[in-house]
């Protein structure tokens, strides 16, 4: 199930559209925006950025530990970890 975020214009309060974007890093990416009331007009830009991780990636992990966590059945892989910060 997907899910998308509907922004709002910040001078009248409908919905906005992502009119474009671009890459500035890995970690950053400008969301042009417009407001579709076309009374209203409002175009701005926005800033998508990485913030935190919440789990990290298990691409992590050496490839030997990757293979060895593929063997146990999923319903115990958490627990592999349940201990690691």
């Amino acid at each position: 199930m997907s899910r998308s975020v509907v922004q709002r214009c910040c001078v009248c309060g409908h919905e906005a559209r992502v009119e474009s974007s671009k890459i500035i890093s890995d970690k950053l990416k400008l969301l042009y925006c417009g407001c579709k009331d076309p009374t209203c007009g409002h175009t701005w830009v926005m800033n998508l950025e990485f913030s935190h991780t919440l789990s990290p990636s298990a691409l992590k992990l050496p490839e030997e530990l990757r293979e060895k966590v593929k063997t146990v059945p999923p319903a115990q892989q958490q627990n592999l970890f349940g201990g690691v910060c």
